[in-house]
């Protein structure tokens, strides 16, 4: 049993590290360089916009982390 989820292991499992993600995720931004050179105002305003609601988005759960707190008993001394 051991040696079959062994070698599946070593077959299925890629030693790349992080590399090809950063690859996949640079494959999402060359139609994004293509359109900005088109298109520079509409995409300086779209990626404007998703940086905007990114960072709106990214206060909300701070502020919501900040004032709901999860109810974890304390410790008595």
């Amino acid at each position: 049993m051991f040696t079959l989820l062994r070698r599946y292991w070593s077959e299925m499992v890629s030693y790349d590290g992080g590399m090809s993600l950063l690859l996949m995720d640079g494959l999402l931004l060359v139609p994004l360089i293509m359109a900005a050179f088109f298109y520079p105002i509409q995409v300086l305003i779209g990626v404007g916009v998703a940086l905007l609601v990114l960072f709106v988005l990214f206060e909300c759960v701070v502020l919501w982390r900040k004032h709901h707190h999860t109810h974890v008993p304390h410790p008595r001394m």
